[in-house]
């Protein structure tokens, strides 16, 4: 019984006045029989529809229930829950009028259309973040190899929080011009008032500022070496200071190393021999 029942075909429709025709001609052809042709009113013709799509909705409500009832099953295999699903679809579409139809079919357009617009915007954010960390990332490192900085990525490290993508202004116009450049957000001196403030450089600018200050980042940069040093060394900013000695804490491994190799009583040791 149930077998049969969820997978034969769902009600259809007649069309409207169809039914109304038929059972005219029906009465004619009985009094054609008998007499005269028999004759309906347009109350009548409309009474005869509206009784016949009741009976019609009626039938197909009955037959949704029954649907819902089978998708309710949990003994159900994957291809009959499908079939018994397609048919309860089929039968809520007749039931449904134009209006509700087009409805539907404009919200089930619409949910396509945001999940498309949701999965478009996810790549396009996707990428933009590629693009910008690796713009950042390139500019960082070129700036550091530039200005001599032992270790490219340690600069990148500590300047990449810092920098932003800032759209670029026109020199001439004062207006923005649609392209972006990476901008590391600094705190400097402002020259008139003496007051600490933030202030966007360049890569090349942020970088040329810590190489300059020696005694915070002088030894992440070759060119700040200690006079008598070879200029393979990295102790820049690292001056000898009281006692005539280095300060060890700012000191990478291999700068200890190479000091301790060639001027040991910078470290407060003992004198190499000649």
């Amino acid at each position: 019984m149930l077998t049969s029942l969820y997978l034969s075909r769902p009600w259809s429709c007649c069309y409207e006045g169809e039914d109304a025709a038929a059972a005219a001609a029906a009465a004619g052809n009985a009094g054609g029989a008998g007499g005269a042709a028999k004759t309906f009113s347009q109350e009548e013709v409309n009474h005869i529809v509206a009784t016949d799509r009741r009976k019609m909705e009626d039938a197909l409500k009955k037959t949704e229930k029954q649907y819902q009832d089978l998708l309710a099953s949990q003994s159900l295999t994957e291809q009959e829950r499908k079939a018994l699903q397609a048919n309860l679809e089929m039968v809520q579409g007749q039931l449904r009028s134009k209006e509700e139809q087009l409805l539907m079919e404009k919200k089930q357009v619409e949910e396509v259309y945001a999940g498309k617009l949701q999965e478009a915007e996810k790549k396009s954010a996707f990428f933009e973040t590629l693009y910008r960390d690796s713009t950042v990332e390139r500019a960082l490192t070129d700036a550091a190899v530039k200005h001599e900085a032992f270790s490219p990525m340690q600069i990148v490290t500590q300047l990449r929080g810092q920098t932003k993508m800032l759209e670029e202004t026109d020199p001439k116009t004062g207006r923005l011009t649609g392209k972006f450049k990476p901008m590391v957000e600094m705190l400097a001196v402002n020259a008139t008032t003496g007051e600490t403030e933030t202030k966007a450089y360049t890569p090349d600018e942020a970088v040329k500022k810590m190489k300059d200050d020696r005694d915070t980042w002088g030894n992440m940069f070759r060119s700040g070496v200690v006079s008598g040093i070879g200029s393979g060394s990295a102790t820049g900013g690292l001056m000898p200071g009281q006692g005539g000695k280095i300060d060890v804490r700012k000191l990478t491994h291999e700068q200890y190393l190479e000091i301790r190799a060639k001027n040991p009583e910078l470290l407060g040791l003992a004198p190499k021999r000649r």
